[in-house]
């Protein structure tokens, strides 16, 4: 799995702008084979910083998507920041869930975050 996260802080008087246009390019990620999940999220702080993410089920749909017009939406919001924004682009390949919680709360000896030995 690919988790993209854009994390910028929109020019004066383009915050509007920002938000509609990751608006937009979500709305167009659900025809898009390959993401799994994509949101835009306002953070509290004085700056109003701006969280996009997206998940995508594979590298290679992730990179038909950045090499696709449909991108054009993300790189013109970035435009609009106000300073260059912090981006990541993370490959995923050991994921936990409520499994890691019970693990940490119940005082195991072993790590749950590191991988099993074969």
């Amino acid at each position: 799995m690919i988790l993209s996260i854009i994390e910028l802080t929109p020019s004066p008087g383009k915050r509007e702008k920002v938000l509609e246009l990751l608006r937009f390019c979500i709305d167009r990620l659900s025809t898009k084979g390959g993401c799994l999940d994509a949101g835009v999220y306002q953070g509290s702080d004085q700056d109003g910083t701006i969280l996009y993410l997206e998940r995508w089920d594979s590298s290679e749909d992730f990179r038909r998507y950045v090499q696709s017009d449909f991108y054009l939406g993300i790189l013109a919001a970035i435009d609009l920041a106000k300073e260059l924004p912090k981006i990541n682009f993370l490959e995923v390949s050991n994921m936990k869930s409520l499994e890691l919680i019970v693990a940490l709360r119940s005082g195991g000896r072993s790590s749950p975050l590191e991988k099993p030995k074969p």
